[in-house]
């Protein structure tokens, strides 16, 4: 079912052999993370497919963008067209882009826009870490969560007064630079920041002549403030702000263009919320929250001010954690709006409500765990929807343990799909998706290997049309895969591995979904050295073709990358890396350019 690539049979000699490490010293790797569940809870006690990356990860690895970092964690795969700003693509486990619920802190910033996620206008400098769920969510998170969530959470303030900052340089003229200051006391916290980030980049097109040869170049500044207030033990008032904003330049489709397009880009969120103690064992918090993604598109025949689209979204939300006499409960309400303009391009009524109830219930009993869910939407365009979802997990061994899970989504065709002037269909049904799973890990606590099936079927599927010129639910996907995983530490070596086999395909004519690898694998070591820290990466993607009718074959590629950190003291440290070391020719989309070998190092000051 699945296409062969020779490395993955070398990285799982290196990354499925525990055995072969000490374990008597290794760190624990259970941290506590949210998106899962909604709720805080170990790694070790969930019953899903859950990644972390933590401040420390970012840092030791010099990382230079969210879509770089994304692109090496397992079942997950992207496509650029071009360098940073560019239109991009996240898969996970080869579900649509749109198909995957993004959030800040909480807030949701999916677009309506179809050219790519507002995801990669995120700058890596104040993210505290990132959270990812694969697979359906729509119980935990409502429409577009059929692949899974990416969740984003920032630096926050904490007692105390300490400054941070980064400024960094490197290939193709490119640059960061950010400093933030945090602090506060018992009962007050805050955290404001900056950031800015840009380079020459590339030539967006392969191969491209006249003015669509040149470099297109990107530019990216932003800045956050949070404050919270907490008046007694159990109870917190907060608001939080950020904002981004640049230019990003592209090539025209032919790669022959005598027109410098670009992008204009805003992308901004906040949220004002309280946590309260309402009775021991019920907590309780209230927020609300609006996301704004705005494009101004400048290209060959746009008028004079551009052709520019903008997202607004409202979310009120009010979330109840309570204590059973077994387990923990789980109620909210929600209601989100979201808008776009301008209206001269779209139908009158371009504006959505959905008003939404949330039920569920954890609980653990010796050996066995469940969790169980549903949820209710009642959406203005399509009206009521109820999605579930049912998982059960067995402790089998004091490192082994096992859960299934079956859950239902669905996926809400965007207002761009429903109501564009030109390729818009106002009779569009949503997706509906089915997923089965089943995952066995084996956790020392230190060292963790995990292997997951999954298979996850879509019905109503929409795609463009080329008969209507029109977006249509058009057929069925499948995608079916397994993802095998090992993360462990030990002495001063860290490793990470991971395989993943896929087969996305479309159910009724059985061509495979284009830019989805049959396979993908990687693997990460790094080892400390006193105040030094290498590292080491290997990334490799099988060959896919580019669109869902099976053309535009992309070749298979293999990417090394190298890390280096060098802690002049406890509060300052040189963070470098080197990319493609061995200067390969690859594609993520068929006839767009990617970065050869390039290098970057930064100096950062991070006080603990």
């Amino acid at each position: 079912m699945y296409p062969r690539l020779n490395p993955i049979a070398t990285l799982l000699a290196l990354s499925f052999a525990p055995a072969a490490f000490a374990v008597d010293q290794l760190a624990s790797l259970d941290p506590i993370l949210i998106t899962a569940t909604r709720q805080e809870m170990r790694a070790s006690e969930l019953l899903a497919d859950v990644s972390v990356i933590d401040r420390e990860e970012i840092d030791r690895n010099g990382q230079g963008t969210i879509t770089e970092l994304l692109a090496r964690q397992p079942g997950i795969q992207t496509a650029s067209n071009g360098g940073p700003g560019t239109t991009t693509s996240f898969y996970i486990r080869g579900a649509r882009p749109d198909q995957t619920k993004v959030l800040v802190d909480g807030i949701p910033i999916n677009s309506v826009d179809l050219s790519g996620s507002p995801l990669r206008f995120v700058p890596l400098a104040d993210v505290e870490r990132i959270e990812i769920l694969r697979g359906p969510a729509a119980t935990l998170y409502g429409a577009d969560a059929v692949g899974g969530v990416i969740q984003i959470f920032t630096k926050r303030g904490e007692p105390g007064l300490r400054a941070d900052g980064f400024v960094g340089y490197g290939t193709q003229n490119t640059a960061q630079v950010s400093a933030g200051l945090s602090g506060g006391n018992e009962q007050w916290r805050f955290r404001i920041e900056g950031n800015h980030q840009s380079s020459d980049s590339i030539s967006s097109r392969r191969n491209a002549r006249n003015k669509d040869a040149d470099r297109d170049p990107y530019d990216n500044t932003g800045g956050a403030a949070s404050l919270s207030f907490l008046p007694a033990k159990g109870h917190e008032i907060g608001l939080s702000y950020r904002r981004n904003e640049g230019t990003t330049y592209y090539d025209s489709t032919s790669g022959t263009g005598n027109f410098d397009s670009r992008v204009l880009f805003e992308s901004e969120q906040w949220q004002v919320f309280t946590k309260n103690r309402i009775l021991s064992g019920w907590d309780s918090k209230l927020h609300y929250s609006e996301a704004v993604d705005y494009q101004n598109n400048f290209y060959s025949g746009a008028p004079a001010n551009g052709d520019y689209l903008r997202t607004h979204s409202k979310q009120l939300g009010w979330q109840n954690d309570i204590k059973l006499p077994l387990g923990t409960g789980l109620i909210s309400a929600e209601h989100q709006e979201q808008s776009v303009t301008p209206r001269t391009s779209f139908a009158a009524d371009s504006e959505i409500t959905i008003n939404s109830l949330l039920a569920g219930w954890m609980a653990n009993y010796d050996i066995h765990r469940w969790q169980i869910s549903g949820r209710h939407d009642d959406h203005s365009q399509f009206g009521t929807a109820d999605t579930y979802a049912l998982a059960y997990g067995l402790q089998l061994a004091k490192q082994w343990r096992a859960h299934v899970s079956y859950g239902t989504a669905f996926k809400a065709p965007s207002l761009y799909q429903l109501f564009d002037q030109f390729s818009g269909n106002p009779l569009l049904q949503p997706e509906k998706a089915k997923n089965q799973e089943a995952a066995l890990i084996w956790d020392s606590g230190s060292q963790t290997v995990s292997a997951t099936y999954y298979l996850n079927r879509i019905e109503n599927l929409i795609d463009w049309s080329f008969s209507t010129f029109k977006y249509e639910n058009v057929s069925r996907a499948q995608l079916e895969g397994l993802t095998l995983a090992y993360q462990g530490r030990f002495d001063e070596w860290t490793i990470g591995a991971s395989a993943d086999f896929l087969d996305a395909k479309n159910e009724d004519t059985g061509q495979k979904l284009g830019r989805r690898a049959g396979q993908k694998a990687t693997l990460s070591l790094s080892r400390r050295f006193g105040p030094f820290d290498f590292g080491g990466e290997f990334v490799a993607v099988d060959k896919r073709f580019n669109t869902n009718t099976e053309t535009g074959q992309m070749d298979a590629y293999t990417l090394t990358n190298l890390t280096g950190r060098y802690a002049i003291n406890k509060v300052l440290a040189i963070e470098g890396r080197i990319n493609n070391l061995f200067d390969k020719q690859y594609e993520t989309a068929l006839g767009y350019g990617t970065f050869g070998r390039n290098a970057f190092i930064g100096l950062r000051y991070s006080p603990k």
